[in-house]
């Protein structure tokens, strides 16, 4: 799927929201000795937040729980 569209600002503060939330249990969790990794690992989650979003999800509860990997995308 390609990542050339833009979000819509609505959309932008959803996903942005979701991510927030989805960091805040992974650094609280496994990830919270994950130091310099951090990184590499923040790029996961936002990608399963935007690959939800093009599929028309905008529930951010439910974008943070795919963003933890926890359901699909839809």
């Amino acid at each position: 799927m390609p990542f050339d569209r833009a979000f819509d600002p609505e959309t932008l503060s959803i996903m942005g929201r979701a991510f927030d939330a989805a960091w805040v249990e992974l650094e609280t969790g496994l990830l919270a000795h994950a130091g310099p990794q951090q990184a590499g690992l923040r790029r996961a989650p936002a990608l399963r937040i935007m690959t939800a979003a093009r599929l028309g999800q905008r529930d951010p509860e439910r974008l943070k729980t795919v963003a933890l990997g926890l359901v699909d995308q839809a």
